[in-house]
Order: structure tokens, then sequence, then C-alpha cells
């Protein structure tokens, strides 16, 4: 939706002034950073406001433009943990966004506006005079609209029902145990990165653990999934983390088909392991959580050839056929708890 419309959708809502769509544009641009000088302060406020905000339907998350969200504690409440939706929150605002300029030429879609053109002059005359803060919403907003809610990047905000599911079982004993398996290019990598950040959490790749050139026989390579050395990734990692204890790690390096030094890692709460393969059978039964990511073959492709044009030839002919083989195969999308579509 373009930024108007959501603008113009805001406008329709009960009390809104002008404010309301400066705020609006501000968080657009610049996101929610304004709010953290205190982050233990402001963990503390959204705790309570979860709390105490009154029970409400509508949309978990609203697009605002700009690459954000805004993430309603009414639906979130029963869905997200506190700690998990400040640390979005949080980490959110830590990102580089926006620039006074932009956020100038966005407040000139005031003017499209049902208000007279001198009443948006003042108000923007008066707007600039001050440095052009960040906003409150209007006495009349909310008492209207009682809002609630918290601005996240759109990048975190696509994995909602990723973060639910993990909070879901945190609460339960033992480590929680992530898998991340499914298309090549439809973001495995990127969703394994993010859980890390917001939990805290180990992340593993599948491609470390290729077969050695020992393992490479006809027979083996004939399996749907055969290419991946899954009983080492179940001895150094799976069964260790999940009796709670240390993972000792030897990344495979394809370039030297050799082992590289043992890398020490502590049992954490969240333990996450992605790329392809990793959902096989044979390991399935060791996750807690078990994500498959899938994508359309247009943009799938699209992703391939901008990220590495010299292989993509590969991709098409190899490595793509071998991935639909091992789906099929194994039966990857139905095991899994959650399918995400990117």
């Amino acid at each position: 939706m373009e930024l108007f419309d959501l603008l113009f959708k805001e406008a329709q809502r009960p009390g809104f002034q002008l404010r309301d769509g400066a705020k609006l544009l501000y968080q657009s641009e610049f996101g929610g950073g304004h709010l953290i000088d205190d982050p233990g302060a402001a963990l503390e406020c959204l705790r309570r406001e979860m709390e105490t905000c009154p029970p409400g339907g509508g949309p978990l998350v609203s697009p605002i433009g700009g690459g954000f969200c805004r993430v309603n504690l009414a639906p979130a409440a029963g869905r997200l943990t506190v700690e998990t939706l400040f640390q979005l929150f949080f980490l959110s605002a830590r990102r580089p966004a926006g620039s006074l300029e932009g956020f100038r030429e966005k407040l000139a879609l005031l003017y499209k506006l049902p208000y007279p053109a001198a009443e948006v002059d003042a108000f923007l005359a008066e707007y600039a005079a001050r440095g052009y803060p960040m906003l409150s919403h209007s006495e009349t907003y909310r008492a209207a609209n009682s809002p609630a809610y918290r601005v996240i990047s759109r990048e975190y905000a696509r994995y909602m029902d990723v973060y639910s599911a993990v909070d879901r079982l945190a609460r339960l004993e033992g480590p929680v145990m992530v898998g991340i398996d499914g298309m090549c290019a439809a973001g495995k990598s990127t969703l394994g990165a993010a859980l890390a950040e917001v939990y805290g959490g180990n992340l593993f790749h599948a491609d470390d653990y290729f077969l050695p050139a020992s393992l490479r026989t006809a027979q083996r390579l004939s399996e749907p999934g055969g290419n991946m050395h899954r009983e080492r990734l179940l001895e150094e990692i799976l069964l260790p983390l999940e009796r709670g204890e240390r993972a000792v790690t030897r990344r495979f390096d394809c370039g030297k088909m050799a082992l590289e030094p043992p890398v020490t890692h502590d049992s954490r709460r969240v333990n996450i392991v992605e790329g392809s393969y990793c959902l096989h059978p044979a390991l399935r039964d060791h996750y807690t959580l078990k994500l498959a990511l899938r994508t359309d073959a247009k943009t799938q492709l699209g992703r391939l050839k901008a990220r590495n044009p010299e292989r993509f030839d590969d991709y098409v002919n190899r490595w793509i056929p071998l991935e639909n083989r091992y789906f099929e195969a194994c039966g990857v999308f139905p095991a899994a708890d959650v399918v995400v579509e990117t």
C-alpha cells in the first residue's frame, strides 16, 4: 500500500488530527528509536502497557511505510512475550533509518488530506519552528482509539508466526531446538540470523556439514539429502545441545576438503540449525520447532541470479533439482510445524 493510502486510511479514524498524520509519517521515516533512551525503563513501560491495554481484535501488524510496521499490543499480548516484542522494538530502533529531507517530503502529503491548506501551512510552520520533534498522538485521537503499539522493522515483522512459536516452546522445560529447511534463496540464513539476534541463540549452518570425500559413495549420493553429513551434525550439535551440554563443532571447508579446528558453543535457551537438508528424517525428531521456507520459482531464480550470477546455472541444473527431490521424498514441508512463505 502506498504511503498516502496509509495516511488517508489513518485520517478516517475518529479524532484524527494533523499531528496524528505527522506522527505516522515520522515513524515511517525514522521508526521508533526515539522511545529507547533507557532500555530498562522502556521494557517496563511496554510490560505495563501489555498488561493493561484493553483486549481487541484487529491485525497484529500494520504496515506504515518506509520499511516499518506497527505491532498492535492487544493481539500481540496473547502471542508474544513482552521480552520478545521489546527485543524486536529495540533491535529495529538500532538500525539506521531516515533523513530530515525525506521526512519533509513525506510531510507534504498532509496537503492531500481534506484540510484547508492554510491550516496545514500553520501546522507545518509551527512544527518546523520546533525542529520537527517526534509527536505524541492528539488527545482526541487517543480518547477515540486507545492506540497501543510499538514500531518495528518490516524485516523482523515478517516472522511473527515464528516468534510466537518459539515463545510458546520457551515456556516449557529444556532448550528450544529450531531447524530451518526449505528452498534455496527462500531466506533460511536470514531467518536464522534474525532468530539468533532476537533470542541470543546459537546459530549453526548445515552448509558446514557437507560430506567429506571418504563418504561420497555412489550409494550415499543417490539418497535424497545424502550429500549432507547428517551423522556428524547429529553428534556435534543436536544430541549435546538437547541434553543441555556444550556443542563442539568443526566446519567443513569445501575448498580445502578438510575440517577446520573445533569450536565450542555453550548450550543456550534457543539453538538454531539452518540450511538445506537439516530436516532430514534422521534429524527432524531432535528439533522442538521445525520450519520450512518456501517461495515462488520466479522469485527464487531472481534472488539466485542477483546473489551469485557465476553459479546460477549450477543452481538451476544441479542444486534445485536435488533439493526438490529431497523435499518430495522426505516430506519436508508436510513435516514442518510452520511453513514460512517468503
